[in-house]
């Protein structure tokens, strides 16, 4: 199916998609192998020509945002990526609704909050990844998730289509957002905000960072958490108590600052962090009888690394 794709590059003259790309630099844990083709469109005729393709023909194929959850196999990913990065840098407010592109980083929503005084979205600060990915996720903190603020989410379908899901047919769940799609692609979401004085929405953007900088890695190459937490547990606190803060298995290890996040400290293979991940849950099972769930998304076949 693959080399049907190379055709279809050829026909349509799009120079937007390039062969044989290591996306371990688009990653922020910066290991893994190279993926088939990374296509990054700028137009929406270009996504929806690309993407009704590859569904078509059944191509596997990954969205990447800033890559803040992902862990590329070393033998990289048979597949087609697909990144949104050179799209509009859309944020548009109407009547209290904040629409912003899917590519936007989570730190730049937040500062146009600040400057514009638009409170709602302030428990999202210091949260790493994309708007799409955050919707994605249903990324939450501090009691607050997106489920409970998002207006619309518009998508590009497996047909090409581009279409708008109101909030009433997004099922969501914990870090996880439901679309009525098989197959989509997220390009933007509007966010219910409200005016407020700049500094208020200011202190409690900073509060929220504040209190996420006492256990996050601020310059670490990490994915962030490994595996999500459940309804009565934290997945650090369990990783801690199995006393593996600090271990670690080539150049990937298990921070000492906190027990769900993993560091590359240079040269990690994927292998090293995929055997380290497959240590906590192994370790927490055996000590607590709880199945951790990864928060991390897995890209390629790990079946080198091992059972």
């Amino acid at each position: 199916m693959i080399e049907k794709f190379e055709v279809f590059i050829e026909k349509h003259h799009l120079s937007c998609v390039k062969k044989q790309v290591s996306i371990k630099f688009f990653t922020t844990i910066k290991c893994g192998g190279e993926a088939d083709y990374l296509a990054q469109p700028d137009s929406y005729d270009e996504l929806s020509k690309i993407f009704k393709f590859i569904c078509e023909n059944n191509i596997p194929y990954k969205i990447l945002g800033n890559g803040s959850n992902v862990l590329v196999s070393d033998n990289g990913f048979h597949g087609i990526v697909i990144s949104l990065k050179n799209f509009p840098s859309s944020i548009e407010l109407h009547d209290e609704r904040l629409t912003v592109a899917a590519h936007i980083e989570g730190a730049h929503l937040q500062k146009k909050c600040i400057l514009e005084g638009l409170s709602g979205l302030e428990f999202l600060s210091g949260i790493p990844g994309t708007v799409g990915g955050i919707i994605a996720m249903n990324a939450g903190a501090f009691g607050h998730d997106v489920d409970s603020v998002i207006d619309s989410i518009k998508v590009v379908t497996h047909e090409g289509k581009l279409v708008s899901v109101q909030a009433k047919d997004i099922k969501s769940s914990y870090r996880k957002t439901t679309l009525p799609f098989e197959n989509y692609i997220i390009t933007e979401g509007t966010f219910n905000v409200h005016k407020k004085n700049m500094l208020e929405v200011k202190e409690l953007c900073d509060s929220y960072i504040s209190q996420r900088r006492s256990s996050n890695l601020r310059h670490a190459l990490t994915f962030g958490s490994t595996f999500k937490n459940g309804p009565d547990y934290y997945a650090g606190e369990l990783i801690e108590k199995c006393g593996l803060k600090g271990y670690a298995i080539g150049d990937a290890q298990i921070s000492k600052t906190h027990a769900n996040f993993i560091i590359n400290n240079g040269n990690a293979s994927s292998k090293d962090v995929y055997l380290l991940i497959k240590k906590m849950k192994d370790e927490v099972k055996k000590k607590f009888e709880i199945d951790l769930e990864l928060e991390v998304k897995l890209w390629g076949d790990f079946s080198y690394a091992g059972k």
